[in-house]
């Protein structure tokens, strides 16, 4: 064998290994679902899905198995199917992706035996635990922080279990319970996502909760949903699955919970309300309003009103948007058994949730925002306002938004016009979308300049530009990337 043909020999199994691995990453990313997955080819990235760039692997057994799995069937293919040393190699390379789908397709099966057989276990679990109260939270987005503040409230009075991070589906809420379930537990505060109609019910179903909180819905995840009508559809299973005390607790100020509201009055439930809008507010009514809210550099301050009752709330998250997930949190505490005072007075223990709106310190004296959990149009509206208050320059990395569905162009544009009001410089992590966020930027200014940054573009970027008192919001997965090559200069 020549050396040319070892060293390109050498080269073309590092790059295909480097997919799988790349590979194995993006399934994990999209929870093995086919779904997500194909939503992704329909994007500019998954276009160029023979040249991901490389990402190494979230290590677990199932991402484990799959890369080794795809190795096997891609050295069989290359060793038994006849064919000259280049041209396998080329085939090899053609077929990775293709074979990473088939070895998900293939573990399918198994999973979903292991997943129910544990999802049953989980069952069996809490209808042996000694009787606990349970709060179910859902919307599309401001249930994680929802889920922490309220957390965070119920375990000055209370023994708290919650669901871990955005383990909010079936298996990760049943590995929660058999993983840290204890016999003294007193609440249990779960955390309810789906993609699909019948997923909360499911949920709803194995936890039986008594309060449930829906935070808003809007068109995030629409390709999968399909409309808004079935996103509502699908939040509200964990109202219809109330047993119990049976309390609603719903956004007032988004109309399409606030419809959802109805339908919970409709059958009989009790439904309270939150609102940071004051028209909305009724004295005789559990209605829960966050009122006169001033807004500090690291810290939130507000009036809460519910009935002819008014205490003050102060804890240590920014973004003026965060009231309405404190004061669901509270009424849910409330709720729960814990008066309106101590609810309040628990929230000094509130502390920024890890990648949501989280301040650290960054390069040449500014401030880094880390708000990469997720990304839709409402958390990317509300926390790209929040800049407006910074005294330096306002940068934003900005990973723009799939799953969206036929909201996606007017998603994009409406964030756009928010963007080009406040930041100084914008900076799009790709080329999704990119003019119809151009369109929203262009429509207060037309002269702003939008750069389309990779990775390292993006940190070099940043390197040059930002300065002290400057404040650069990191939003979405990719803009996550690009924030991590800054953590060894960040105490």
């Amino acid at each position: 064998m020549s050396a040319f043909v070892v060293i390109v020999s050498i080269l073309w199994i590092t790059r295909i290994a480097g997919n799988v691995l790349s590979y194995a990453k993006l399934w994990w990313l999209k929870e093995y679902r086919f779904d997500r997955m194909f939503i992704h080819l329909r994007t500019k990235q998954g276009k160029q899905i023979l040249f991901i760039p490389f990402h190494f692997y979230h290590v677990s057994p199932k991402s484990i198995l799959l890369i080794l799995l795809t190795f096997l069937l891609l050295a069989f293919l290359y060793m038994y199917v006849p064919m000259t040393w280049w041209l396998a190699f080329l085939v090899v390379d053609l077929l990775t992706f293709p074979v990473t789908g088939l070895v998900v397709s293939f573990l399918t099966v198994p999973t979903i035996f292991v997943h129910e057989w544990r999802i049953w276990r989980a069952t069996s679990v809490l209808r042996s635990h000694t009787p606990m109260m349970v709060i179910g939270v859902t919307g599309s987005y401001g249930k994680t922080s929802t889920k922490e503040y309220l957390s965070t409230i119920l375990s000055t009075k209370y023994k708290v279990l919650k669901t871990e991070a955005s383990k909010n589906s079936l298996i990760g809420i049943a590995e929660v319970v058999l993983h840290d379930l204890r016999p003294d537990t007193e609440v249990f505060v779960v955390e309810m996502g789906a993609y699909k109609r019948g997923e909360i019910a499911r949920m709803s179903e194995m936890v039986r909760p008594q309060i449930g909180i829906v935070t808003a819905i809007n068109p995030q995840h629409q390709d999968l949903f399909g409309s808004i009508e079935t996103t509502m559809k699908a939040k509200y299973e964990l109202i219809e699955g109330l047993s119990g005390h049976q309390i609603a607790i719903i956004n007032m100020d988004n109309v399409h919970v606030r419809q959802m509201s109805t339908w919970a009055q409709n059958e009989g439930r009790d439904v309270w309300f939150f609102t940071l809008e004051k028209q909305s507010f009724d004295p005789s009514k559990d209605i829960f309003f966050a009122d006169d809210i001033r807004l500090f550099q690291h810290s939130i301050a507000f009036t809460l009103r519910h009935k002819k009752e008014a205490v003050e709330v102060e804890a240590s998250v920014i973004g003026a948007f965060q009231a309405g997930n404190i004061t669901a949190a509270i009424a849910a505490a409330v709720a729960a058994g814990m008066s309106l005072a101590q609810s309040a007075d628990a929230c000094r223990h509130i502390k920024p949730v890890e990648k949501m709106m989280q301040p650290i310190r960054g390069i040449n004296g500014s401030t880094f925002i880390d708000d990469t959990f997720n990304n839709n149009p409402d958390a990317a509206i509300a926390a790209i306002s929040y800049l407006g208050q910074a005294k330096g320059r306002k940068f934003l990395v900005f990973q723009p938004m799939i799953e969206l569905g036929k909201y996606a162009d007017q998603s994009h544009e409406e964030v756009g016009k928010v963007a080009g009001a406040v930041c100084d410089e914008i900076i799009l992590t790709n080329s999704n979308f990119v003019k119809s966020f151009s369109n929203g930027v262009h429509t207060v200014n037309n002269r702003k300049e939008i750069h389309i940054l990779h990775y390292q573009q993006a940190v070099n970027f940043i390197k040059s530009h930002v300065h002290e008192d400057d404040v650069v919001l990191f939003k979405g997965k990719e803009a996550e990337g690009v924030l991590k090559s800054f953590y060894r200069h960040l105490v």
